[in-house]
C-alpha cells in the first residue's frame, strides 16, 4: 500500500468524457490526461455515437502520441449469449492497445482477470461501491481502481483512499443521477430501457406530483416545480485541493452524451484550474480556482444550476432543479417591449448574432437565434450590459418576461477552434542532441517522455566554404515539426566547427526521428491462440463448476417481510422459507437485533429456513454499526444466515467468520452464469436473481442449484440519499428534517397519472416503488417447469393479512407444481383472489419483454 500512496506527490488525473471522435479531440486539445470512451457495444451509453473498433484503433493511437490514456467502457450487465462476442470484442481492444476497461458485472470483472490479466481493469460507479469494505472486495476482483458512488461524501472517500492501494476516482463535473447508479430501475420498468444495459430513457427528468393518500398535490401552495427527481449538475471546481488532499486521484467529467464544444470548454477550464491549484499549494497560498469569467463560462456552456452534490453533506432541496430538467443557460435580461415585429431587451450580460436566448414567460419558454441587433434604429455587431438593444423577433413575450442566454456563439466558436483539424495544439516537447565531425555522418539523438531516438544524415558532414551549420539554423529547421504531436523544446550542438550539412538532410533527419517516435511502443501481447486456450479453460471451469454444484434442493417458497406481525403472518400461512429484516421503513417498527434473534430461534424449532436480508446500501458508518451488530451475532447460538445485498457486505461478513453462510440478493444483479459461479465460488448458498432477466435466460440460469427467483412483490426501481418529501416539505437539510414522511404514505404522481409509492428508511432514504406489482403467479407452472427450485414473494409493504392471503396462495400452488400431483393447478380462482387484493393490477416485469 505504501508504495500507491502516491496520491499526495502525483498531478491528479482530469478525466474526460467522448461521445463521438469530435469529442475525443476536444478533451486532449484541451488538456486531459485521459479520455473514457464507449465502443459500439456494452456501453453504458448506447444512444452516443461512440467507436467502432477503426474509430477506436485512431483514437488510442492520437492520444497515446501525445500521453493521454483510453479507457473504454464495457459497463453493463452481460447476457449469456453475448459473452462469445464479449470475448473477441476484448481481445481486440487488448490488440488496439486501450489503458484499461471500466466494468460493472463481476461475471465479467472474473471472466478478464481469468482470460486477459494484462489487461487494467475500473470498477464502474454502476457497481455501487461507496465504504472501504466495498473497495477492499474490488481488490480481490483483481481492480486497479475504483469510481466510488456520487453519493459519497468527502468524509468517506478520505477513508477509502487512505485504506486502500487502488485509485480512486471520483465525478466531479455534470449530471448526477438521483438514485444510486446500478440500483435504479426506473426507466427499466416503466419502459423496457435499463440504466444497467445502457438505454435509460431518464424518466426522473420528467415532472411529479407529490400527493397523499387521498391524491392531493401536497405541493400546490409552496410551488416549488413539478421536476421532483430532477438534481442540479455536479461542479467540485472549487474543491481540487481538498480532493487532492484526501487521496482522490482521478476526477472524471461527466458528458459522453454532451457535445464536443462543451468537452472542450470543461475541460479547459478544469485544466486551468488544476494549474491555479498546483501554483497555490506550491505557493502554500490559498484563493479561488476559477475566475468570474471561467465560472460564467461553465454556467453557459450547460447548467441546470450547480450544486456539490453530497461532497460536504446531504443538500435536500438545494441538490435539485426543480423548475428545469434541461439547461438554464444564463441571465441575460428582461423584456422591455415589444413593438412592429421587434424586440427591446434591457441586457445583464452581453449579446452576439448567433447567440441562442429563450423566454421564461407566464406560458411556458420561448427560443430563438438571434440575428441582427440594433441600438437607436443602429445595426450593431454587440449589445453590452447595461444596454437596451432590439431584435427580430414575431414570438409571444410580455414586459418584464426573463430572458436567458443557452447558446454562446463566441464560446461555441472558441471551444471548435481548440480541437479543428489542422490546428492540434497539443504537443509534447522534444529535447534533441545533434552530434559529429566533418567526414563523418552527424548523429541526432531525439529524447521524448523517457523514449530516445536516435538517426544518422544520409550523407557525410562537410567542411563549410560559406554557411557553417550554426545553433540557431540547426534549432530552426529541426524545429519545423509542424502539424506533429511535437515541439523542440532544447537542441544541443556538439559539432565540429565549421561543419555544413545540407538543409534536406536536417529535414530528412528531422522526419526520420519523428516517424520513429510515432511508431507505437512495443508492449506485451497475447497470442490469440493462447487466448483463445485461457477462454477455452474459463468455459471448461464454468461447466465444470455447474455440473459439481448439482444437488438437491428443497422446492419453496421464499417470503421476504421486514417486522413480526407480517413474519408471524407468514409463518401462519405456511411459509417454510423467510426472510427477514431488509431495509428498516420509517412507516413501520421493524426488526430490532434482539428480534431477529428470537425470530431465527422461532424459526429453528419450527423447521423454518430463514435468512437475515441486510440492506442494500450502507455508507462508511452504517457498515461499521453493521460489523458491530455481525459480531454481536457472531456469539449467539447458531450464527443466523445472512443474505448480502452489497459487495461491502460481502467484506464485511469475511471481517467477522470468512465461513459464516451467507445467500446474495436482487440488488448484487446477478444477470448470467459468470456473476453465478463467481458467487457461488464464494460460498454462497442461494443467489436471487436480477428482476431485468428474461425468461428464456431463465431456463439457461435455472441449470444452476438454489436460485431464487423474485415471482411476486413491490418492485422497488430507485433508492436515494435524495428525499422529495422531507425535502420539499420537512426542511430537510445535513441531518435537520421535520419527519414528514411517517404521517402519511407518499406518492409520486407522474404526467399520466400513475402513482409510485415512495417510502423512507430510517437512514432518511427514498426509495421509490413501480405503481402495479409484479405477479407471476400464472407463470409459475412455467417457473417450475425450468428448474428453478425457489420463488420469492416480496412482501416487505403489505399488511399481515396481504401476507397471510398471499402466501397461502403461492404455497399451496407451489407445492402441488413440485409434488406432481395428478391433477393439473388452474392460476384462475388465485388470481381472482390476488386481483381482489391489489385492484391498481399487476405486472409481470420483465418475464417476456426482457431489457434493452
Amino acid at each position: 500500500m505504501d508504495e500507491r500512496r502516491k496520491n499526495q506527490s502525483r498531478p491528479l488525473e482530469l478525466l474526460a468524457p467522448a461521445g463521438g471522435f469530435e469529442a475525443f479531440k476536444a478533451a486532449v486539445e484541451n488538456g486531459a490526461d485521459a479520455v473514457y470512451l464507449g465502443g459500439k457495444s456494452f456501453s453504458a451509453r448506447a444512444s452516443a455515437a461512440n467507436f467502432d473498433l477503426e474509430d477506436l484503433q485512431k483514437a488510442v493511437r492520437y492520444a497515446h502520441e501525445r500521453q493521454v490514456k483510453v479507457f473504454v467502457t464495457v459497463n453493463i450487465l452481460i447476457a449469456d449469449q453475448e459473452f462469445q462476442e464479449l470475448v473477441d470484442y476484448l481481445y481486440s481492444l487488448h490488440e488496439i492497445g486501450v489503458d484499461a476497461v471500466i466494468l460493472q458485472d463481476v461475471g465479467v470483472a472474473e471472466l478478464i482477470h481469468t482470460i486477459l490479466p494484462e489487461m487494467e481493469t475500473h470498477a464502474s460507479t454502476q457497481m455501487t461501491v461507496n465504504t472501504s469494505w466495498g473497495v477492499q472486495h474490488l481488490e480481490s476482483l483483481g481492480f486497479s481502481r475504483v469510481v466510488l458512488a456520487r453519493e459519497t461524501s468527502a468524509d468517506e472517500m478520505k477513508v477509502i483512499a487512505k485504506n486502500t492501494p487502488l485509485d480512486v476516482e471520483v465525478f466531479v463535473h455534470g449530471a448526477l443521477c438521483i438514485g444510486y447508479s446500478g440500483q435504479c430501475l426506473m426507466s427499466s420498468f416503466i419502459g423496457g430501457r435499463s440504466g444497467n444495459r445502457g438505454t435509460c430513457a431518464q424518466p426522473c427528468r420528467m415532472t411529479y406530483q407529490l400527493v397523499n393518500k387521498e391524491k392531493e398535490n401536497l405541493l400546490t401552495t409552496k410551488n416549488p416545480g413539478e421536476h421532483l427527481l430532477s438534481p442540479r449538475d455536479l461542479n467540485l471546481a472549487e474543491e481540487l485541493a481538498e480532493l487532492k488532499r484526501i487521496g482522490i486521484y482521478s476526477l472524471k467529467i461527466e458528458g459522453r452524451m454532451k457535445r464536443p464544444e462543451y468537452v472542450a470548454t470543461v475541460i479547459r477550464i478544469y485544466r486551468q484550474a488544476l494549474k491555479r491549484m498546483e501554483d497555490q499549494l506550491e505557493a502554500d497560498a490559498v484563493g479561488p480556482l476559477l475566475t468570474s469569467s471561467e465560472h460564467q463560462e461553465l454556467l453557459q456552456v450547460f447548467n441546470r444550476d450547480f450544486t456539490s452534490g453530497y461532497f460536504r453533506e446531504n443538500l435536500g432541496a438545494e441538490l435539485m432543479s426543480y423548475s428545469r430538467p434541461n439547461n438554464r443557460g444564463t441571465r441575460l435580461g428582461r423584456v422591455a417591449r415589444l413593438e412592429s415585429g421587434r424586440l427591446s431587451l434591457k441586457l445583464e450580460a452581453a449579446l452576439h448574432s448567433g447567440d441562442g436566448i429563450e423566454f421564461w414567460t407566464g406560458r411556458g419558454r420561448e427560443g430563438v437565434t438571434v440575428g441582427s441587433i440594433w441600438r437607436d434604429q443602429t445595426e450593431v455587431e454587440e449589445g453590452k450590459p447595461g444596454e437596451t438593444i432590439q431584435i427580430e423577433f414575431f414570438g409571444m413575450a410580455q414586459p418584464g418576461d426573463r430572458v436567458f442566454k443557452t447558446n454562446d456563439a463566441l464560446l461555441m466558436e472558441k471551444a471548435r477552434e481548440s480541437f479543428q483539424e489542422g490546428r492540434e495544439q497539443r504537443k509534447g516537447p522534444l529535447n534533441m542532441r545533434l552530434v559529429g565531425r566533418v567526414g563523418d555522418k552527424l548523429r541526432l539523438e531525439v529524447i521524448e517522455s523517457g523514449r530516445r531516438v536516435t538517426v544518422y544524415s544520409t550523407g557525410l558532414a562537410q567542411k563549410a566554404l560559406k554557411r557553417p551549420l550554426t545553433w540557431d539554423y540547426a534549432f530552426q529547421q529541426l524545429g519545423r515539426l509542424g502539424t506533429t504531436p511535437f515541439w523542440l523544446n532544447e537542441l544541443e550542438l556538439e559539432i565540429e566547427e565549421g561543419t555544413m550539412l545540407p538543409v534536406s538532410d536536417l529535414n530528412e533527419m528531422r522526419r526520420s526521428a519523428v516517424e520513429e517516435l510515432l511508431k507505437e511502443v512495443p508492449c506485451q501481447r497475447i497470442a490469440r491462440q493462447t487466448y483463445r486456450q485461457r477462454v477455452e479453460k474459463w468455459k471448461q471451469r464454468l461447466a465444470e463448476d455447474r455440473a459439481s454444484l448439482r444437488e438437491t434442493v428443497i422446492p419453496r417458497i421464499s417470503v421476504a417481510v421486514s417486522d413480526k406481525e407480517t413474519l408471524q403472518a407468514a409463518l401462519k400461512a405456511g411459509a417454510k422459507r423467510v426472510l427477514i429484516g431488509g431495509e428498516h421503513w420509517r412507516s413501520r417498527r421493524g426488526f430490532s437485533l434482539e428480534e431477529i434473534r428470537n425470530s431465527f430461534e422461532i424459526c429453528r424449532k419450527q423447521g423454518i429456513d430463514c435468512a437475515w436480508r441486510l440492506p442494500r446500501i450502507l455508507n462508511q458508518a452504517q457498515s461499521s454499526s453493521l460489523l458491530l451488530d455481525l459480531k454481536k451475532a457472531a456469539e449467539w447460538d447458531r450464527k443466523p444466515k445472512l443474505m448480502i445485498s452489497n459487495l461491502g457486505e460481502l467484506e464485511i461478513l469475511k471481517t467477522v467468520d470468512e465461513n459464516w453462510p451467507f445467500e446474495v440478493d436482487y440488488s448484487l444483479n446477478v444477470f448470467n452464469e459468470a456473476s453465478l459461479a463467481y458467487f457461488w465460488r464464494r460460498g454462497a448458498k442461494k443467489v436471487t436473481l436480477s428482476p431485468e432477466v428474461h425468461h428464456e435466460q431463465l431456463a439457461h440460469l435455472a441449470k444452476w442449484p438454489a436460485v431464487e427467483l423474485l415471482a411476486f412483490g413491490d418492485l422497488e426501481m430507485m433508492v436515494s440519499e435524495y428525499c422529495p418529501i422531507g425535502s420539499t416539505l420537512g426542511g430537510k437539510k445535513g441531518e435537520r428534517c421535520a419527519g414528514t414522511c411517517v404521517k402519511e404514505p407518499h406518492y409520486l404522481r407522474d404526467r399520466l397519472r400513475y402513482d409510485f409509492p415512495v417510502e423512507t428508511d430510517q437512514e432518511c432514504r427514498m426509495h421509490l416503488f413501480n405503481v402495479k406489482i409484479l405477479n407471476l403467479y400464472e407463470e409459475l407452472a412455467q417457473i417450475r417447469r425450468m428448474g428453478i427450485s425457489t420463488v420469492r414473494l416480496q412482501l416487505t409493504r403489505q399488511t399481515p393479512e396481504q401476507v397471510r392471503q398471499i402466501v397461502r396462495l403461492f404455497v399451496e400452488a407451489w407445492d402441488t407444481l413440485c409434488e406432481n400431483k395428478k391433477f393439473s393447478w388452474t392460476s384462475e380462482e388465485g388470481m381472482s383472489e390476488l386481483t381482489s387484493l391489489f385492484p391498481e393490477g399487476f405486472t409481470k416485469g420483465h418475464f417476456f419483454r426482457g431489457v434493452l
